[in-house]
């Protein structure tokens, strides 16, 4: 299932490169034929993108191998540190784009007022980021790639920066060209925002964060369902890629012969992967009970 994933991944990263070369090409030129520096700097931000996107198809790549004995768990992490590289790349394209809008905001030179042709590259480029970020956001729920979660973020943040430039188009059109400076700066400010959100998710995994308390009381559920357990002494998990390690430690009756703990272990081992598809792996230790607990009073065997 996670080489299907990584698959469809690779894929929308794909289209996103594609998506962005066209985009990129459409905006520098009407931003600079239609005189509109809030399109030049979406346009450069596009340019950039096929780089980010590029560095992600290929940690998704790098993140499907297979493990080894250097690496007995995989490298699903490797697609966590592209995406923590991705934020860092991001943020300095929101600071440089930020820069020189306010720089160019506080000169003396004069500034030309936009034309139809940034307006209508504007439009379409709205258009084409509004269809990527569905297909994106479609894939996160389905894969939970992490990656994907970060592209989707980037695709939002887009639309956003996109709109921005449109609307100090329109002003600026209307008699304010300062507004399509101004445009690129909240520009720059989206795309910074954008840069935190993605380098909290990739946060999250690389320092091993637990599964959502969602995630935790349907897993608790589960292993309650076998009759023999008689209480969790622990569970915990950590993220990996898009997915879990979880381990638990059950209680169950002292008396067990050790063929029959086992059976009950690998009830839950098997039923639980099964069930849960993006639980990687759970390992089982089982506990026996004191002999004074509550539940005991109902043992024949005590």
């Amino acid at each position: 299932m996670r080489k299907t994933y990584t698959k469809r991944g690779m894929k929308i990263s794909l289209i996103s490169i594609i998506g962005s070369v066209f985009l990129s090409f459409v905006k520098l030129v009407a931003g600079i034929v239609g005189k509109s520096s809030a399109l030049v700097s979406d346009g450069a931000n596009s340019l950039s993108d096929v780089v980010s996107y590029t560095v992600v198809m290929g940690g998704l790549a790098a993140s499907n191998r297979k493990a080894d004995s250097s690496h007995q768990y995989g490298h699903e992490k490797i697609e966590s540190i592209v995406s923590f590289l991705l934020a860092f790349v991001i943020f300095a394209t929101g600071v440089t784009i930020g820069y020189r809008g306010f720089k160019t905001l506080n000169s003396a030179v004069i500034l030309p007022k936009p034309s139809l042709l940034a307006l209508g590259a504007a439009v379409v480029s709205i258009g084409v980021k509004f269809y990527l970020w569905r297909i994106t956001v479609k894939e996160v729920h389905q894969t939970k790639l992490n990656s994907m979660r970060a592209l989707a973020s980037d695709h939002l943040s887009d639309i956003f920066s996109t709109a921005g430039a449109l609307i100090g188009i329109v002003v600026s059109r209307l008699g304010w060209p300062m507004f399509d400076l101004i445009a690129s700066i909240v520009i720059a400010l989206l795309i910074i925002r954008s840069s935190f959100e993605v380098f909290k998710a990739s946060y999250h995994v690389l320092m091993d964060a637990s599964a959502d308390s969602k995630t935790r009381k349907e897993l608790e559920a589960a292993i309650l369902k076998n009759p023999h357990v008689k209480k969790i002494d622990l569970l915990r998990s950590r993220t990996s890629g898009n997915g879990y390690w979880v381990e638990t430690e059950i209680c169950c009756c002292r008396n067990f012969k050790l063929h029959q703990a086992h059976e009950v272990a690998e009830e839950i081992h098997d039923r639980i992967e099964r069930d849960f598809p993006y639980v990687r792996h759970l390992m089982v230790h089982i506990n026996p009970c004191s002999g004074e607990e509550e539940f005991c009073q109902e043992c024949e065997q005590r």
